[in-house]
């Protein structure tokens, strides 16, 4: 699960077109080091607002924040709390990062 996806939304008021935001999408993995375990991640942001879904095969957990990193790891500490540190510190994370300024 990986890309990016992006688009902007606009709508039409009167004679001109508002920008509402852009809405990004994109999906990795991410694993705790030492360990062949890991989570697929899918992060998108519409307008203000980063959700963030991750799944470890069997279980699905979801993220609401207003960064990335907020939904990112408020979904980490739902799906595998005692694996959080360890996968908040994936240098994958280096990467996601990069395409997220990118992409905003």
């Amino acid at each position: 699960m990986t890309g990016v996806d992006t688009s902007c939304v606009a709508r039409r008021t009167g004679s001109g077109v508002q920008r509402q935001g852009r809405r990004i999408r994109f999906g990795f993995r991410l694993h705790a080091s030492g360990t062949d375990a890991g989570v697929e991640a899918l992060l998108e942001c519409s307008g203000d607002r980063w959700v963030a879904i991750l799944t470890d095969g069997g279980r699905t957990e979801t993220g609401l924040g207003a960064s990335a990193r907020t939904a990112l790891t408020l979904a980490i500490q739902a799906l595998a709390p005692g694996s959080a540190a360890a996968l908040l510190t994936d240098p994958e994370l280096f990467a996601v990062s990069w395409r997220i300024r990118q992409a905003v």
